[in-house]
């Protein structure tokens, strides 16, 4: 048995993948195995890229019919054998000390479920030419342990999905909702994650911002999204007066602000008008700005909304298993 499974998902970018592969195969630490999901059908090439690397260690998954990207996700949570397990994005590309890294860090910190690594972004330009940004997903960060609950969890995750390492044996316990936006997959699947988790501030792995990308371009699904993880870590909190009022604060210091998504997480979800005071009259005027340029979306956030109810159920209820976790971890 391997000590490590990995993941490696693809959709239609054969001019990306074997990038992608060369990390894995120029990997200091080679104790793995790898499955390969192709998730275009119709799309021979993976298999017959994968093929002709005559490596033992690749399993080629050729989906029957495109699963898309959050159900082709939930693949890797489903559990395994090997004790770590680890996602690699056709995209995305790894250091070669990744894999050798990120399993000391899980090795010398038994107490942690799941870690990930800083990463480098880079962007493309046409003709598969990169640009390095020169910009991290973490700049200026030391490595830490983040204990549950982090007033950026509210409505952004800390981790990456493309530099993470995971303990096979407690993956199930990560399965998100099959309907869940892609583009909050991470924020989403991060709730039901056991504090603490670790980040290793050292770029380990590398993040491409890509010309075409399947995540959704509709504003509004995303924010009515942040909506729900805001309202289920502020309704499952212990004290939902404190929380309301200490994430308003930290959230007031970033750019831009998401001053409506407060607002629209109490008149849709939480119903207590006891949390408006903690709002300001800027706050008040920022919303009012919001409505008069977003106002005549308010339904279809609604609507949006209502059709998420697994998504919303999950975060709920993973929100208030790591609230009690917190609380039992300060009573020991």
């Amino acid at each position: 048995m391997a000590h490590c499974r990995v993941y490696l998902f693809t959709y239609k970018r054969n001019h990306l993948l074997p990038r992608a592969v060369e990390s894995l195969l120029a990997q200091t630490f080679t104790d793995w195995i790898c499955e390969v999901h192709n998730d275009c059908p119709e799309d021979l090439f993976p298999a017959e890229f994968i093929a002709s690397l005559n490596d033992e260690r690749f399993i080629m998954k050729n989906h029957a019919v495109n699963l898309g990207a959050v159900v082709s996700f939930n693949l890797a949570f489903a559990g395994c054998s090997e004790p770590y397990t680890s996602i690699l994005e056709d995209d995305n590309w790894w250091e070669p000390d990744f894999l050798k890294e990120m399993i000391a860090v899980m090795d010398n910190n038994p107490g942690i479920k799941v870690s990930w690594s800083n990463m480098k972004l880079w962007r493309e330009e046409p003709g598969n030419i990169w640009t390095d940004t020169n910009k991290t997903t973490w700049p200026g960060h030391k490595s830490q342990f983040f204990e549950w609950p982090q007033s950026r969890q509210a409505i952004n995750a800390l981790h990456s999905t493309g530099a993470m390492l995971y303990r096979g044996q407690y993956a199930s316990n990560y399965l998100a909702p099959t309907f869940t936006l892609l583009n909050a997959i991470e924020l989403v699947r991060e709730r039901s994650f056991e504090h603490p988790v670790y980040l290793n501030a050292k770029p380990l792995a590398n993040f491409a911002v890509t010309l075409v990308t399947n995540r959704d371009n509709d504003p509004y699904t995303w924010i009515a999204t942040q909506v729900m993880t805001l309202a289920s870590f502020i309704a499952a909190s212990p004290d939902k007066n404190k929380t309301m009022r200490e994430t308003l604060a930290y959230y007031r210091q970033q750019r831009p602000i998401p001053t409506a998504n407060f607002f629209l997480a109490n008149i849709f979800i939480l119903k207590d008008g006891r949390l408006y005071k903690h709002f300001t009259v800027t706050d008040w005027l920022l919303f009012g700005k919001w409505l008069l340029g977003n106002g005549h979306k308010l339904n279809y956030i609604k609507q949006y909304l209502a059709s998420q109810s697994d998504t919303s159920s999950f975060l709920l209820q993973q929100t208030r298993l790591r609230y009690k976790e917190a609380e039992q971890a300060e009573q020991t």
